[in-house]
């Protein structure tokens, strides 16, 4: 039984093969006249990564309620929680578990409308669509209970980010046990690090070091 990412690549192979069989007598004519035969060849790597990478699912909510609910199931799935940020509208959360990694992308279309891109991937390499599917049905079921498990029992024991050096500015992301930062500077008590979309934010510095929960 073939998987469903070889599948993918297959069904995408035959489309070419069936394209270049029609297309053959003009790709001979070009081939005379001295075109570059790969530039007739109705075949590019962002076709194959789109087929690799696959579609985005969209959930009709807010992108802090999806993010919550994709952290939240992911911790019911055995996964520990590295990285949840949030910040300009977009979302990323990366986990682990035995080797295998989930990393998550999330952008704000309209205020109860977020796109989702999420792409398991096991210690060969290889991505885990049922694992995919798998979290969002969970994302989906979790998002229709009358209440979302609270966020400070979701994100309990990760550290907190902060927008400014100020403990009681908006929190812009969390960092889990064992997570690296990459340390941009230093002031006083705080430290600066690098967040997605070339942006930074701030957490105390006491938590950076060789210990628990964050490595330099």
């Amino acid at each position: 039984m073939i998987s469903e990412a070889p599948r993918r690549i297959l069904t995408l192979l035959w489309r070419k093969s069936m394209t270049l069989a029609a297309a053959a007598p003009a790709l001979m004519l070009l081939s005379a006249a001295g075109c570059e035969f790969f530039a007739a060849v109705p075949f590019t790597i962002y076709e194959i990564k789109t087929y690799l990478v696959g579609k985005e699912e969209s959930f009709s909510y807010p992108l802090n309620q999806v993010l919550d609910a994709t952290v939240y199931n992911l911790d019911r799935m055995g996964f520990d929680i590295e990285r949840v940020e949030r910040f300009n509208q977009m979302g990323l959360i990366y986990a682990v578990w035995k080797g295998t990694s989930v990393s998550l992308s999330m952008e704000t279309i309209t205020p109860n409308l977020t796109k989702v891109v999420c792409v398991f991937k096991r210690p060969d390499t290889m991505r885990e669509y049922s694992s995919e599917k798998e979290l969002y049905n969970n994302i989906r079921d979790t998002m229709k209970l009358a209440k979302i498990p609270d966020r400070k029992t979701i994100f309990k024991g990760m550290v907190t980010v902060h927008l400014s050096m100020n403990s009681d500015s908006p929190v812009i992301a969390y960092l889990g046990r064992g997570a690296k930062a990459e340390i941009v500077s230093r002031k006083g008590e705080w430290a600066e690090i690098a967040l997605m979309d070339n942006c930074t934010g701030y957490i105390a510095f006491r938590y950076l070091g060789r210990g628990d929960p964050l490595e330099r």
